[in-house]
């Protein structure tokens, strides 16, 4: 009784006290930005057609209108000055670690890999942070999107085509999974005396690698045949395997598989493979792509090139086989793309500056757009609504104040979904802190000899 009536006094005074508190003021909720404006005047890139001098883009809720010479801006909306302007979709590196890792000497800030070898159903998605400082600084550098992808293993996980600002996955995700993640066992052997592990226990272990990566997609072969027969007469359900589910989508090629070798032994036989197993193949880094460049072009295999800034793979090639390799892959008729920020996110920003680059050891310029553009996205699974300046096709673009492929080239403006961002990040207050920073005041003058 007694607590009874403890409870009771408890709940009168709640009462009491919340009949005299002040109602809670809410606070206004803030208009949306506009996605309703017009650019007048701009160079437009529209990468799928000629550039268009002069031109003006339209955009009515965050679509793309209109983009033609001469034409009339919206009439009531906003008009951007475009005069002495570049507009180009917004760069898309398809592989990189942007939101799953920020200092790599702080293992807590680190999410872009999972203990164990097989791991397709990791979803990169889930472990984005959108409060990560390299954020602003890819979108600064004209990146607005990108395929963040896992690493580690032998089978990553799933890459997915973000958006590189949002409060949640679900704001910010555009597909997912858009491909599978896939690292090819090193294939090399130590055959040197000093060797710290024997030649057969080496090719032992490399051929266990190899075998453990083919089964695992055998098995996921057999596990949609008998999902997909699943219900039939005389035919037993089976139990949801969620490793085996991820890889459905791959090996129905319904996605691609992003496979990471840079030896040509490794792609080699990641090419066999995949078409033995009729799968989508992509290589993913190639430094010795060049080497069988028309193979690779006979078989339609992409090749996503990390920076060409690299010194050569053995002692004996020129030292341009890192700058030259994307300009000989595409003379053979390789579809290039270009990707930076893949083990190290902080690089990200790079990426048209690796492109330039490669133009200039013989990449062909008039595709040195759509290389970091339009082929990501359509890769991706994503063509539809990025990567070109196109009617229908979502207001995700940048404006830069010169060529992009120009280092001295700055983005001036940027668009997601026709929403201006800002474009503040900790880099640019960095230097306006110590561009600012006071002059120490003149000390004293020493006089006199040396100590």
């Amino acid at each position: 009784m007694r607590g009874i009536a403890a409870v009771a006094f408890s709940a009168g005074l709640s009462a009491v006290l919340s009949a005299l508190a002040p109602a809670p003021t809410q606070a206004p909720t803030p208009a949306p930005p506009p996605r309703t404006f017009s650019i007048v005047g701009a160079t437009i890139h529209p990468v799928s057609g000629p550039d268009i001098p002069s031109g003006t883009i339209v955009v009515r809720d965050g679509k793309i209108v209109s983009v033609a010479t001469g034409s009339s801006p919206l009439a009531g909306a906003p008009v951007v000055d475009g005069i002495g302007r570049h507009v180009y979709p917004s760069l898309f590196p398809p592989l990189t670690g942007l939101g799953l890792s920020e200092i790599a000497s702080i293992r807590a800030t680190v999410d872009q890999s999972e203990v164990g070898d097989l791991n397709p159903d990791v979803r990169a998605s889930v472990a984005v942070n959108f409060d990560s400082e390299l954020l602003p600084v890819a979108r600064s550098g004209g990146i607005l999107v990108a395929g963040v992808a896992p690493t580690g293993g032998l089978v990553s996980g799933a890459v997915a085509a973000m958006k590189m600002e949002g409060w949640t996955r679900e704001d910010a995700t555009l597909k997912d999974p858009a491909a599978i993640t896939v690292a090819w066992p090193d294939l090399a052997i130590d055959r040197s005396p000093t060797a710290r592990v024997s030649v057969k226990t080496q090719e032992k272990r490399r051929d266990e690698k190899v075998e453990k990566l083919k089964e695992i997609f055998r098995e996921a072969k057999a596990y949609a045949k008998a999902m997909a027969a699943a219900g039939q007469p005389g035919v037993p359900r089976r139990a949801v395997d969620v490793q085996l589910a991820a890889l459905v989508p791959a090996v129905e090629g319904r996605i691609p598989v992003v496979v990471a070798a840079q030896q040509l032994v490794q792609i080699r036989d990641a090419v066999q493979w995949a078409k033995d197993e009729g799968l989508r193949l992509v290589i993913w880094g190639g430094g010795d792509a060049w080497r069988m460049a028309d193979d690779l072009a006979t078989a339609q295999i992409p090749v996503v090139v990390e920076s060409p800034m690299d010194l050569p793979r053995r002692e004996d090639e020129p030292y341009d086989t890192a700058f030259a390799n994307a300009g000989k892959l595409a003379r053979a008729g390789v579809t290039v793309l270009f990707n930076d920020g893949g083990e190290d996110p902080s690089n990200a920003r790079h990426l048209p500056h690796d492109v330039a680059t490669a133009v200039t050891f013989g990449f062909p310029r008039e595709k040195a757009v759509a290389a970091m553009t339009l082929e990501p996205a359509k890769l991706l699974g994503v063509g539809d609504r990025l990567g070109s300046l196109e009617p229908g096709k979502d207001a995700t673009f940048i404006l830069t104040d010169g060529d992009i492929l120009d280092l001295r080239s700055r983005v001036v403006g940027a668009y997601l979904d026709g929403r201006a961002l800002d474009l503040t990040d900790k880099q640019k207050r960095l230097y306006e802190r110590y561009r600012n920073r006071p002059t120490p005041a003149a000390g004293p003058t020493r006089t006199g000899g040396s100590r």
